[in-house]
């Protein structure tokens, strides 16, 4: 009976093992899709690598994946506040009239 609790929890640390990583190789190939690179090329480099060799491939992509990748600065959500500043000021100063300021704040607020 002892043999058999140890083949059950052998057994079970493997699946859960196994669910882990195909976790971590669902994470890697989003964050390849959802993420900007330096060049369209490498994207694909990783991807193809990361959906191929899965393990392997997760494991360099959290390495080395990061310097490929555009460094975003400040999150989105200041960035709309930056932009509405910079267009209200370009407003205030005359550079852009009502409609164009209007415009312009549309296009803003509805970026994601």
């Amino acid at each position: 009976m002892g043999m058999d609790n140890f083949f059950m929890m052998f057994w079970m640390g493997g699946l859960l093992f196994t669910i882990a990583i195909f976790a971590l190789w669902i994470w890697a190939l989003v964050d390849i899709v959802k993420s900007e690179f330096k060049d369209v090329g490498i994207k694909v480099i990783w991807f193809v690598f990361v959906f191929f060799i899965p393990f392997l491939g997760f494991v360099l992509y959290a390495i080395l994946g990061k310097s490929t990748k555009i460094v975003q600065s400040g999150s989105d959500s200041n960035q709309k506040y930056d932009d509405l500043e910079r267009i209200k000021q370009l407003y205030d100063n005359g550079a852009l009239s009502e409609a164009e300021f209007e415009s312009e704040k549309k296009k803003i607020m509805e970026r994601n």
